[in-house]
């Protein structure tokens, strides 16, 4: 017997190391691809047009339009409602910056208390094009407006790798961010905005851009569930070898077909039975309308009022 228990311990033992490092191995290769393919400053992997009202994009559609942007004076971030502390500014900035400079793609971030009237879509547009934003010759880059009046967003993208990118994303990145809106935690809001932009910039340059028809579907630590729950499987088998064996040696275990065997006879003796109602429960689910919505992901291209190709999508928080 102390033969079986030792072998059973060193099993154990084995089944617990082997499910680790498996997720280790796991974490480390999901890690690796999550940097940036190296680049030499241009996006050349599903065409390019220039500014200027050429033929439509051979892969995303986007058709680029004769606008002049102005030179962007203004910063990633303006905080217009004052949602953030200054310290939260600083680092929100730094980060949107960062992620700028690093994917060559611009991601900005806009609050407002009101947008005068206007439309969430119309005034990101605006804001976008009349202020200059947008990274390199084709104003590529993605905003985030916030309007406090009537607690609206909308995500306003521009440019033809920023559609290559986004285009398909736009309800998936909502679904990071929007939560946090409406919890009120602003500065995680759009930091999980700014950082679910970047894994979608990688996917794109990886030639991996977002497809709503094949999520990705990932355990709470970031890495692959299929690998994780490899690892648990390999340690799972390890484990249930010996516990088989074990049970293999209760012989004086056998199935019973009922009850019968454990009651001792004569002891129960039931007179009286009664079946009584105590309640019932009734469920019931809303049925999903599109209210709060101004355009999901894959909505398609508009036009602003200068005349420049956008996409996007939002909704209220």
């Amino acid at each position: 017997m102390k033969k079986f228990l030792k072998v059973l311990f060193l099993s154990l033992v084995l089944a617990v190391f082997l499910s680790t490092a498996l997720s280790v191995c796991a974490l480390n290769s999901v890690a690796d691809s999550s940097e940036p393919a190296q680049t030499d400053g241009t996006v050349e992997d599903y065409g390019e047009v220039s500014e200027g009202g050429g033929e439509p994009d051979p892969v995303t559609g986007y058709v680029s339009s004769a606008f002049e942007y102005p030179e962007r004076t203004l910063p990633l971030l303006v905080d217009d409602a004052d949602l953030l502390t200054p310290n939260e500014e600083a680092q929100l900035l730094q980060k949107l910056e960062e992620i700028t400079q690093r994917q060559q793609c611009e991601i900005s971030v806009v609050t407002k208390y009101s947008i005068d009237g206007k439309l969430p879509r119309d005034y990101a547009d605006d804001f976008f094009d009349y202020n200059g934003y947008g990274y390199g010759a084709n104003h590529d880059g993605l905003m985030l407006l916030i309007s406090m009046e009537d607690r609206d967003y909308y995500v306003s993208g521009h440019g033809d790798f920023a559609a290559y990118s986004f285009m398909d994303a736009i309800d998936y990145l909502s679904e990071q961010f929007v939560p946090y809106l409406s919890d009120g935690d602003y500065y995680g809001a759009f930091t999980t905005y700014a950082d679910t932009c970047d894994e979608l910039i990688t996917r794109a340059r990886q030639g991996n851009p977002y497809n709503p028809q094949e999520p990705v579907e990932r355990g709470e630590e970031g890495f692959p569930v299929g690998a994780a729950a490899a690892g648990g499987g390999f340690g799972s088998l390890l484990g249930f070898l010996p516990v088989s064996v074990m049970k293999s040696k209760l012989k004086t275990v056998r199935h019973q077909p009922s009850a019968n065997t454990y009651i001792r006879p004569n002891s129960l003796d039931l007179r009286v039975s009664d079946d009584a109602f105590l309640y019932s429960q009734v469920t019931r689910v809303a049925r999903p309308t599109n209210e709060g919505r101004s355009g999901g992901g894959g909505g398609g291209f508009h036009v602003s009022s200068s005349g420049s190709t956008h996409f996007g999508g939002g909704g209220k928080f």
